[in-house]
Formats: C-alpha cells, sequence, structure tokens
C-alpha cells in the first residue's frame, strides 16, 4: 500500500509542473502578440509619406502631392488576457494506514520435563550383632527362718492405733468409732487373744507417745465379759479431739509409745500391728528407717511386725490434706496394708481385720524372698505342698489338712538380695 501511495505522488507532482510549464507559456504567447500589433500600426493610405510616430512637425511637404494631414497613432489596447487557469492539484488524501492487529503468538506452554524418580536402592544393612546386656551381679544371701507349730490357739495380737488429732480430723475419729464392729466382730468369731492401745501423732514433749484411755479396757478379756462397755470404750476413746499439733508426728509417737509401754502392753510372742489414721503426712524428724528398725527390733522375729495405713493416698483438692508417704512407706516394708481414708470405713476395718486374722495361723518371713522363691521343711524334711505363700503379707499359712503337728519345727529357707533392707 505504501508503494502505490509514492507512485500517485510522483505522478501528480508531474501533472502539476506540465500545467505550471503550459501556462507560461500561453501567457508569453499573448504577450508577444499585443508587442507585434503596437509595433507595425495602421498605414494611413492618403498618408503620402510615411508619418513617425511622435513627430510633432504639422506642416506638409512641399513637393511630391498635397499636403496631407497627420493623424494620431491609434494606440491599441493590449489585448486582455486572461490568465490561465491555475487548477490546484487535488487534494490526495494518504491512504489511511490501517496498523495491521498485533498478533501476539501463542504461549506455547512447555511441558514439564517429567524426570522419572530416582529409585534409590536401600543399602542392605546388615543388623547390628545385639550383644544381651550384662545383668548386673545380684549378690544374694542365704536366710533361714525356723517356727514351732502351735495348734492350740490361733495367735496373739497386739495392735496400736495411732490417730491423728489435728484439727481436720472430726470426721475420721467419727467414722472409725461408728464403724468399728465390723473390725473388731471378726476377732470376736475366732476368739483371737488381742490388746488394743491409743495414742496420737501430737509429738510435743507433753503429748508424744501418751496412751489414750485404758489398754486393759480393749482387751479381748475385756470384750468378753461386756461387749457393748468395750465397744462403747473403744468408741469413745478414739475420738482423740482436735485440738493437737498441726505437724503430725505418727511414726516417732508410735516409737515412743513402745518405750513408754512396751513392758506393760506388748507380748513377746504376739504379732504387734501398727494402724495410722490421718490425712496429712508424717513430719517426724527421723528418716522412715530409723523408726522401723527401732519397732523390728522388739520383736525376734522382725515379720511380726506388720503397719497398716488408712491414709490420703491421693490428692481430693482440700488444702490442708497431703499425702501419706511415710506412713505407706512403712507399710510396704513390713507388708501391711494401705487404705483411702476417703473410703467408706466399715469395708476398710472390715479387710484390715481379716488380713490381721490370716496372721494368726500362718508363719511371717522377716524379709522377701528373691523371686518370691522359698523351701519349707517340716522337720527337717522338705515339703513342697500343703502351704501357701503369700508374698504381698510374706507369711506362709498350711491347708486345713496339712497343718503340721503340734511341736512341730517348721523352717523356711529363701534367699534375698544384698541391698534389700537388713540382708546384709
Amino acid at each position: 500500500m505504501f508503494l502505490n501511495f509514492s507512485k500517485c505522488k510522483k505522478h501528480l507532482l508531474i501533472a502539476l509542473c506540465l500545467v505550471v510549464l503550459g501556462a507560461c507559456k500561453q501567457s508569453e504567447f499573448y504577450e508577444k502578440q499585443g508587442l507585434s500589433e503596437v509595433s507595425t500600426g495602421t498605414e494611413n493610405p492618403g498618408n503620402g509619406g510615411g508619418i513617425v510616430p511622435g513627430d510633432t512637425d504639422t506642416g506638409g511637404g512641399d513637393t511630391g502631392g498635397g499636403g496631407g494631414t497627420t493623424n494620431p497613432p491609434v494606440v491599441v489596447n493590449p489585448p486582455v488576457v486572461t490568465p490561465p487557469v491555475v487548477v490546484n492539484p487535488p487534494v490526495v488524501t494518504p491512504p489511511v494506514v490501517v496498523n495491521p492487529p498485533v498478533v501476539t503468538p501463542p504461549v506455547v506452554v512447555v511441558p514439564p520435563v517429567v524426570t522419572p524418580p530416582v529409585v534409590v536402592v536401600p543399602p542392605v544393612v546388615t543388623p547390628p550383632v545385639v550383644t544381651p546386656p550384662t545383668e548386673p551381679v545380684v549378690i544374694l544371701n542365704d536366710r533361714s527362718e525356723i517356727f514351732t507349730q502351735n495348734t492350740a490357739k490361733s495367735g496373739d495380737v497386739d495392735i496400736l492405733w495411732v490417730i491423728d488429732d489435728s484439727g481436720s480430723m472430726a470426721d475420721e475419729q467419727d467414722a472409725l468409732g461408728k464403724n468399728f464392729q465390723s473390725f473388731i466382730n471378726q476377732f470376736l468369731e475366732k476368739d483371737i487373744d488381742f490388746r488394743m492401745a491409743i495414742t496420737t501423732t501430737d509429738g510435743t514433749s507433753t503429748r508424744n507417745g501418751k496412751m489414750v484411755g485404758d489398754s486393759t479396757k480393749l482387751t479381748s478379756a475385756a470384750a468378753k465379759a461386756n461387749k457393748s462397755t468395750f465397744i462403747s470404750n473403744f468408741t469413745k476413746w478414739v475420738k482423740v479431739g482436735t485440738s493437737g499439733s498441726g505437724a503430725e508426728m505418727g511414726l516417732k509417737t508410735s516409737v515412743s509409745f513402745t518405750d513408754r509401754y512396751a513392758s506393760s502392753f506388748l507380748r513377746e510372742n504376739a504379732y504387734l500391728v501398727i494402724v495410722y489414721l490421718s490425712d496429712e503426712e508424717d513430719q517426724s524428724e527421723k528418716k522412715v528407717s530409723e523408726y522401723l528398725t527401732k519397732l523390728q527390733a522388739l520383736k525376734t522375729n522382725k515379720g511380726m511386725v506388720k503397719a497398716y495405713s488408712i491414709v490420703t493416698v491421693k490428692n481430693y483438692g482440700n488444702q490442708w490434706e497431703t499425702l501419706g508417704n511415710r506412713y505407706m512407706e512403712v507399710s510396704n516394708a513390713t507388708a501391711g496394708t494401705i487404705s483411702d481414708i476417703k473410703k467408706d470405713f466399715s469395708s476398710t476395718l472390715l479387710d484390715m481385720g481379716g488380713k490381721i486374722l490370716n496372721l494368726m495361723d500362718s508363719f511371717a518371713l522377716n524379709e522377701s524372698p528373691y523371686q518370691d522363691q522359698i523351701e519349707v521343711f517340716v522337720n527337717n524334711t522338705k515339703v513342697s505342698s500343703g502351704y501357701v505363700f503369700n508374698a504381698a503379707q510374706r507369711n506362709i499359712k498350711f491347708a486345713a489338712s496339712a497343718v503340721p503337728a503340734e511341736g512341730s519345727k517348721v523352717e523356711v529357707r529363701y534367699k534375698v538380695k544384698a541391698t534389700v533392707l537388713g540382708a546384709i
């Protein structure tokens, strides 16, 4: 399109030049014609001689003809020259240049080069040779305990009640008194020879280990004589009050009690059972093991000392209550039982009484046998049946059909780890 426009423009310029040139030649032609007419003039036929234009002499010649009149020259107006019509060249409108649309080339999406995943071949892992850990050498010590079978009676038990007398214990003391019958009835039915005494957890100088009430009125003999009076006395005396020290020291007071009344209260061949009742932790000054050693020293056979705890075993949200961990430690060390002070006292006392009764016709061991393995000999002959070993209570009980004869020697052999309390 642009090429055509250039050619048109060239042709128009040539035509314009030709028109201008033609006009110039025509003008020149008319000018020349006009001048030629003026220069030749029109001769008068009567004029014998030529009249020179512009001559002022008006006289005629003397001879040659009569003198004629000289006419002035005729002035011929030049012809009106009409200038050539200048034809303006047509306005050439340049063609509208239509820009071609910008064509955006389509975006060619090059598909990504998919590299196939590298397949990693796991290395062959040779499992390491696992050397079993070398078990520490367990040092074992031999133990042998000898008992004499006595079928004349079931056994004797001395029970010490250590009752918390701090400000938060009124309800628990009341519950113990009301549910005492569920505990003691079992002893009366089986005709157990028992003695009971009561002290508090107040370890101050004036009350430390002091007896509450009269232990001579809390015996099996007193219960047989008058059961209602016996139960009334116990119910009254276990309500030891709530004015005692807030720093409970049950372990300390139990040892102090035996120091005060061992000769009058404790019997050599009877089990010593200590029941701790408290809603707070023991705060005695010494270590648990020191108090336990003193209590076990009261018996030739340490297995005849048992501790039962009715204490706080978990938090219930009361700010004054703390877990009785030290009491529970003593119970675990003596194969006693642990009960929650918030549980029903009737079932707690019934269960605890049954556990104590089981001691009466069994043989309690001083220590826990390694892996609960024991050997039993009756009159130096090994027996492998007819008895049950209760690992939790650490005692041996013969079945009714296998009870050794009266006066028989019963020997129990076992091993203990050297790290166990009292093993070395």
